[in-house]
C-alpha cells in the first residue's frame, strides 16, 4: 500500500527531485556546484487496522431486501461496538440494484441490496475476536494494516534528520573526490521531496454470511510498513 506527502520546501521554493548521483557544473562565483539527493528510511510495526465489512442480499421485494440489509448491518454494528468500544465505525455504500429476467424481456424479477461498514482500530490484540464477533452478521470485504497518523508524525523528525545527514555525507564524499576540504563546502539550497509509506497488501475475504452462529477468530499478522523521505540539495565547493 503507497501514500505520498509533499513536504514544505526549506530555504528555496520546491523544485523537481534531482538525480541521486552527483552532478557538477561550473559556477560563475567560483568553485563547483554539486547537486545531490539524500534518502532516509525507517521500518515500523503497523499499529492500526482498517477492516471493511458488507452485507448483500437479493429478494423479489425491494422493501424486504432493504429490511434484511438494515437488520444485518445494525446487528453487525452493535456487535463491533461491544467487541471494540473505542473503534471508529462508519457505514458506507448503501445501494439497490434491480435484477432482470434472463429472457428477451426486461422485466424486474428482484432486487439486490448491499451496504458496507468500515472499522478503524488500534487495538490489534483484540482484532481477531472483533472480526469474529461481526462475522455472524456481516462478510469481511478486506483488512488493511497500516501506520496510524500519530506514528507517522512521530517519526517525521527522525526521517528529516536522517535524510539531511545522508545528504551531507554525500556532499562530503563528492568534495573528497574532487580534492576539496570539507570546510570549503557551502550548502546553498535544500528541498524536501516525496515522502512514501510502503505497507503490506490488504487481506481480502469474499464469503457471504450464513447462519447466525459464532465464527472462529481469524489468524491475522499486522506486519510492518516502511517510511521513506527524499531530500535534494545544492552545495558549492569553494576553490582554495
Amino acid at each position: 500500500m503507497r501514500r505520498q506527502l509533499i513536504l514544505a520546501t526549506v530555504l528555496i521554493a520546491a523544485s523537481a527531485l534531482l538525480p541521486a548521483a552527483a552532478q557538477t557544473a561550473p559556477a560563475a562565483s567560483g568553485g563547483a556546484l554539486v547537486l545531490m539527493t539524500g534518502h532516509a528510511e525507517l521500518e515500523l510495526p503497523n499499529d492500526e487496522a482498517v477492516a471493511n465489512f458488507y452485507f448483500e442480499t437479493q429478494d423479489a421485494d425491494l422493501t424486504r431486501a432493504q429490511s434484511q440489509v438494515n437488520q444485518r448491518v445494525g446487528d453487525g454494528t452493535a456487535a463491533l461496538k461491544r467487541a471494540d468500544p473505542k473503534a471508529q465505525i462508519e457505514t458506507s455504500g448503501y445501494s439497490s440494484f434491480p435484477v432482470y429476467s434472463t429472457g428477451t424481456g426486461r422485466d424486474i424479477v428482484g432486487w439486490r441490496v448491499r451496504q458496507g461498514l468500515t472499522l478503524r482500530t488500534g487495538n490489534l490484540t483484540a482484532l481477531p475476536k472483533t472480526i469474529a464477533a461481526a462475522q455472524p452478521h456481516l462478510a469481511v470485504g478486506g483488512i488493511d494494516f497500516q501506520l496510524s497518523k500519530a506514528s507517522r508524525e512521530r517519526v517525521e523528525a527522525q526521517l528529516i534528520q536522517q535524510a539531511i545527514a545522508n545528504l551531507n555525507a554525500r556532499f562530503t564524499a563528492a568534495a573528497q573526490a574532487l580534492g576539496v576540504p570539507a570546510s570549503r563546502i557551502r550548502i546553498e539550497e535544500v528541498n524536501f521531496g516525496v515522502r512514501d509509506t510502503i505497507g503490506p497488501q490488504p487481506m481480502m475475504a469474499r464469503a457471504a454470511p450464513m447462519a447466525l452462529e459464532a465464527a472462529t477468530p481469524p489468524t491475522l499478522e499486522s506486519g510492518r510498513s516502511i517510511e521513506r523521505l527524499t531530500v535534494s540539495g545544492k552545495a558549492r565547493l569553494l576553490a582554495q
